[in-house]
């Protein structure tokens, strides 16, 4: 191959990349019919509640920031993948995301908190 068909070759690989990505961990803003809906509080402990438990599906992930400069930033966690987030919502904003979740055991962050780290337990 000469490299002026290799540069558009490599251009359609990374745009197919990055869409695949994008979709992989089954985040999105609108939730999916049937959703089970979990509300967060960021305050100066972290994530409020710290724990929750949830049946394995579609759930929505509604955050709200109850007054706090500490913590503007609330996430759920496979290990070490980031599955999705809610970002700058400092104090009176919120925000909502729904994912698409199998049984297991996930971590919520909230870095910043006094406790930032909870559990989602997904039955």
């Amino acid at each position: 191959m000469n490299r002026i068909a290799l540069r558009p070759a490599l251009a359609v690989l990374a745009v197919g990349a990055l869409a695949m990505a994008a979709t992989a961990c089954g985040s999105s803003d609108e939730a999916p019919e049937g959703a089970v809906e979990l509300s967060f509080k960021l305050t100066d402990a972290g994530c409020v509640p710290h724990d929750a438990t949830v049946k394995a599906g579609p759930v929505e992930f509604e955050v709200e920031n109850a007054g706090t400069s500490a913590v503007d930033e609330f996430e759920v966690m496979d290990g070490d993948e980031i599955l999705a987030e809610k970002e700058n919502l400092t104090d009176g904003l919120s925000g909502s995301f729904s994912l698409t979740l199998e049984k297991g055991s996930y971590t919520l962050y909230c870095p910043g908190g006094s406790v930032e780290k909870g559990t989602l337990t997904v039955r």
